[in-house]
């Protein structure tokens, strides 16, 4: 299993490179850019939002654009906080740990991570979705995205930097029975295809939680 400061040190040597390469990429998926629209637009009114593993804040970024200002921006890496907040200086963004969040329970009225889950064992998992459970006001939501699978694939090079990080991919089934065992009821689960020659070739899932 791979330690805290190698996910952190992996993002600190990679943030420049990874905010060249994919802080536009919402500009090619289409189905992300259609569920955050409307995340936001069901959730605005329910208090801030709570943006986890944000990187150099793209997903951040799209839903301030859409006139949710009251977002939150949060990554582990302190490099990659320093980029979003370079490249979004309206945006709030600081450095968090998704198994072990600062904030107070029921602070947030809704939370998105988008492959933020993507470095964790499936007892790390089970420890993040709790806290995301804490966090939320009652019936919070949270939409989270993943790759299908049950595979670890491991990386020394990253963006063309050495490194040692794991990408775990779930089953759709097993999030699901973690999920609903932390209290959230299942709003809604779609599964798509990667895009061709923009991303990873692994089948994604997107999960819609809410507290209950």
């Amino acid at each position: 299993m791979q330690s805290k400061s190698q996910i952190i040190n992996c993002y600190n040597l990679t943030a420049a490179k990874y905010a060249d390469n994919y802080f536009h990429e919402l500009d090619q998926k289409h189905l992300d850019r259609i569920l955050l629209g409307y995340f936001a637009h069901e959730n605005k009114a329910k208090g801030q939002i709570l943006d986890l593993g944000c990187g150099p804040g793209q997903t951040t970024a799209f839903v301030y654009a859409l006139g949710v200002h009251d977002i939150l921006g949060t990554d582990i890496s302190p490099a990659m906080i320093e980029k979003a907040r370079e490249l979004n200086p309206n945006i709030k963004f600081e450095t968090a740990d998704m198994l072990r969040l600062q904030y107070a329970d029921e602070q947030f009225g809704s939370a998105i991570a988008f492959y933020a889950i993507v470095h964790f064992t499936e007892e790390q998992l089970e420890t993040a979705l709790k806290e995301v459970y804490r966090v939320l006001k009652p019936t919070g939501q949270f939409l989270f995205s993943f790759h299908i699978g049950d595979q670890i694939v491991h990386l020394d090079t990253f963006l063309n930097e050495a490194v040692s990080i794991d990408f775990h991919f779930f089953e759709v089934e097993m999030i699901i029975q973690l999920a609903t065992s932390c209290g959230f009821k299942v709003v809604d689960i779609i599964e798509r295809k990667p895009y061709p020659e923009v991303e990873y070739p692994s089948d994604r899932a997107y999960v819609w939680l809410e507290k209950v």
